[in-house]
């Protein structure tokens, strides 16, 4: 699981959770309204599926599963391995790639390396993996957007949960005061599941994934770069140059302070 999203998690739960028991001295069930809570989480699920297709929505736990336990790659190993392969091509020839290709477990750097050694023109190999890339892109963004609309409906469902409990409200304004208490508790639990929706779970997860699909798009065109550069028989240094573009400052001093240690390691 990745860590920010478990920090995320834990101190949100703990935030509102503390509020809630320390303004009820405990009584967790006042945030409850199964009223509430069907017409905000059920209305903004429906108005979903009035506006992606099926199959879409029904990928949502494949959504759940990319935000919550994908792992960051880390760039420094990906350009210690494409520079090994760099060193590798350079001394026995882009052939000698195929062993690498067969040991390769990134699919898509795999994909780039038996490119290169079945002698793929440079245009066509970079044409034919940034159709992999845009392809990719799409896909993600509809994960994103089934996290998107469901922060941006939820709000009016919990105002239209608002509406509702005050009309009850208003209704039995002259008998049962209980009634009156249960309706305005329905207004207002459903505004607050509105903006609990849209603020602390749809919302975070919808701008994670974009960020995810973002460095991932961002870590294939670096796989790109350097794997042109490996087929055009570059210098290793060369490619690593190229390499070290993608990277920050800090980055680029981390690399440079393993690199003692993978080279002792080899």
């Amino acid at each position: 699981m990745d860590i920010a999203t478990l920090i995320g998690i834990m101190i949100s739960i703990g935030a509102i959770t503390w509020a809630m028991w320390e303004g009820t001295h405990g009584h967790l069930e006042t945030f409850y309204s199964t009223e509430g809570f069907v017409l905000v989480l059920g209305g903004s699920f429906a108005a979903v599926l009035l506006s992606m297709p099926l199959r879409a929505v029904l990928d949502v736990f494949g959504y759940i599963k990319n935000w919550l336990l994908a792992r960051e790659p880390s760039l420094e190993s990906l350009i210690r391995e494409m520079l090994s392969a760099a060193e590798l091509a350079r001394r026995d020839g882009v052939l000698a790639l195929e062993g690498v290709v067969r040991k390769q477990s990134d699919p898509f750097l795999k994909k780039a390396l038996m490119l290169a050694v079945d002698g793929t023109d440079p245009e066509m190999l970079e044409h034919t993996l940034q159709i992999e890339i845009e392809a990719l892109g799409e896909r993600h963004k509809k994960g994103k957007k089934f996290f998107e609309l469901m922060g941006k409906y939820g709000p009016g469902f919990g105002l239209t949960a608002t509406l509702i409990g005050q009309v009850c409200m208003f209704r039995n304004m002259g008998g049962d005061s209980s009634a009156i208490g249960k309706s305005l508790a329905v207004a207002l639990l459903g505004t607050l599941y509105g903006c609990l929706i849209c603020n602390v779970i749809c919302g975070p997860i919808a701008d994670k994934l974009g960020i995810r699909s973002a460095d991932e798009q961002f870590r294939k065109q670096m796989i790109i770069v350097g794997v042109k550069s490996i087929q055009a028989g570059d210098n290793p240094r060369i490619v690593e140059l190229k390499l070290h573009s993608f990277l920050s400052e800090k980055q680029r001093k981390a690399l440079q302070k393993g690199a003692p240690e993978a080279a002792a390691g080899g």
